[in-house]
């Protein structure tokens, strides 16, 4: 079996620099698709939120305690 080499320093910049880029992509996608749906989001969040005090509370005072 032969010996394996490090590859050069240029080409893991290189490397590093393409996942930074990468890096950099997906969280501007990421920032984007939260920006245009955040209203939606802060709309379900609120009514899971009233659907689970709601249970929390017939369970509170009708569930038998």
């Amino acid at each position: 079996m032969g010996e394996s080499t490090p590859p050069p320093i240029t080409q893991r910049f290189f490397r590093a620099c393409l996942l930074i880029l990468g890096g950099i992509l997906a969280l501007w996608v990421a920032l984007e698709l939260l920006a245009r749906f955040w209203g939606w989001i802060l709309l379900v969040s609120v009514i899971v939120l009233v659907l689970c005090a709601a249970v929390y509370a017939y369970r509170y005072w009708w569930g038998g305690r």
